[in-house]
């Protein structure tokens, strides 16, 4: 038999292209739903494929959006825009790398955020053990007690346990054990129980009403037990309660308690002295409305190294009721001070604020902040000098730091009678550059009609513009004339108004706009004379 050369070398190239050229692997389409069950979550978070596959997002339910990059710091790669539920947005991905993404509503607030990680596939994979995944356990919840029940409103209580996995928390209320209403969502994480709680209004009075804690994450939901609470009747007595005293010092304190006038103009006081038939009694404070408020009375000419007896008292036109009776101890006359860390205040990318409050007590002192990246420390700001008995506000501003840096600080003080180190605290600096931050301060020079308004503003490291919203309601409708801003400190900004009515309450707040974004001050409110 003849046996033809070309045929032989055709069926040799045949059997090695079969042999060592196997065909590329079709791009395969990777799901990912958006917000399923109205979980403020992308199901699963976190996917891994290969150069030419492709990511679809489906949504769940309405009000997301899948955008490339960190909350607030958008990379322009993708964005579906916010979308309804049942649409769908796919990408495919031709390039390796990992692609963080988030949901532009709820992914700065909720922890709504995704990644998408692409990987070169193995051309010969070496055969391994499947490995065996640990499942995510299922949070473990509890529901606590209301507290601050009124007529119309209540603080709802639980308790929630992550277990390790990022954990959406909310409360579910309603008239029966079908609840029907549902709060806003809190991200948890960690692997230690927390309290978690949520004020709820708009309640009907003298009606019962049941709720319980939900928490979900990727291991699971998990639902905490059935409570009930009573709201109160319309009007009523007035609530109160005794809480402990504060800023005790050698001759002076801060008694405190909470009213709810409970619908009724209330006037409410604390009586205090050296025994439970007090004999003293702080000014008279007017109140009014359906809710819980704290309130505060600041007493001196007290004798030092002395136990005081003290109590709320609050009265209206359904009658008068008394907290608790509470103790406390003044200082001695002299003694090392006495001092407590505050939280840090205008945090920006390279500066913040840094507050205490102090005791002398009785002795000249000084004091002075360490902070640095660690509790060790390692730097200092100038000492200030304080004297007398009382509490005073300390603070000092601290430059030079790193952008999105956790620091640590305390505050330190020294006396003739000793050295005194307040507890650790901590903040985080900003990125170098985001959106603006803002904080509408109080109205000023208010007269018949016109007035100033006021405001903090750190332009975050842009170009940003900034002005204020006023009007008779939180819909305001004016607004001042824009003012533009750079930097990365907090200033004040102020902006005069004119043309108002006399004898009317007025809403504003102020606005600032970068291209991080934009932010809305909180509501505030005055009265022309």
């Amino acid at each position: 038999m003849t046996i033809f050369p070309w045929r032989v070398v055709l069926v040799v190239a045949t059997a090695v292209s079969l042999i060592a050229y196997p065909k590329p692997a079709s791009a395969t389409t990777f799901n990912v739903t958006v917000g399923p069950g109205f979980d403020l979550v992308f199901d699963p978070a976190s996917v891994t494929i290969h150069p030419g596959d492709q990511v679809k997002w489906t949504w769940g339910s309405s009000g997301h959006s899948t955008t490339s990059g960190s909350p607030g710091m958008p990379n322009g790669l993708w964005d579906s825009g916010i979308q309804g539920q049942g649409a769908t947005f796919t990408r495919t991905f031709n390039s390796t790398g990992t692609f963080p993404y988030y949901c532009t509503p709820h992914g700065g607030c909720c922890g709504m955020t995704g990644t998408v990680m692409v990987v070169n596939a193995s051309p010969t994979p070496t055969p391994t053990s499947t490995p065996v995944t640990t499942p995510t356990p299922t949070p473990v919840v509890t529901t606590n007690p209301a507290t601050n029940v009124a007529a119309f409103s209540a603080t709802l209580n639980g308790s929630v346990n992550p277990r390790g996995a990022p954990t959406m928390v909310s409360f579910q209320y309603g008239l029966t054990t079908s609840y029907g209403s549902t709060i806003v969502m809190q991200a948890q994480n960690g692997s230690t129980v927390r309290a978690v709680s949520a004020n709820i209004a708009g309640l009907l009075a003298n009606r019962t009403y049941h709720f319980r804690i939900v928490a979900h994450n990727n291991g699971g939901t998990a639902f905490g037990a059935d409570r009930t609470f009573t709201t109160l009747t319309a009007t009523g007595l007035p609530v109160v309660t005794t809480n402990p005293a504060t800023l005790i010092a050698s001759f002076s304190a801060t008694l405190n308690g909470s009213v709810n006038p409970h619908g009724l103009t209330t006037t409410v006081s604390f009586q205090y002295g050296t025994t439970t038939a007090y004999g003293s009694t702080t000014p008279m404070q007017t109140q009014t409305g359906n809710t819980y408020r704290n309130i505060a009375a600041n007493i001196s000419g007290l004798s030092a190294n002395t136990a005081y007896h003290f109590r709320i008292v609050a009265t209206n036109s359904a009658g008068t009721k008394f907290g608790a009776d509470r103790t406390f101890t003044t200082l001695s006359v002299t003694g090392p001070p006495v001092v407590t860390t505050n939280p840090a205040s205008f945090i920006a990318s390279f500066s913040a604020t840094l507050n205490a409050l102090l005791d002398p007590h009785g002795l000249p002192t000084s004091v002075h902040f360490q902070y640095g990246t660690t509790p060790i420390y390692g730097l200092t700001t100038a000492p200030q000098s304080r004297n007398g008995n009382t509490f005073q506000a300390v603070g000092a501003n601290v430059a030079g730091l790193t952008a999105n840096t956790l620091y640590h600080f305390r505050v330190v003080a020294s006396n003739n009678a000793g050295t005194t180190m307040s507890s650790d605290n901590t903040f985080t600096t900003l990125a170098a550059t985001g959106p603006p931050v803002v904080i509408t301060n109080a109205a000023v020079n208010v007269t018949t009609s016109s007035a100033t308004l006021n405001g903090s503003l750190d332009p975050h490291g842009l170009s940003t513009t900034v002005y204020f919203q006023y009007g008779l309601t939180a819909s305001y409708g004016s607004v001042t004339p824009m003012q533009t801003q750079t930097g990365n400190t907090y200033r004040t900004i102020t902006a005069n108004i004119s043309g108002l009515a006399p004898h009317t309450t007025y809403h504003f707040r102020m606005v600032a706009s970068n291209s991080g974004g934009t932010r809305m001050g909180s509501d505030r409110t005055f009265t022309t004379q």
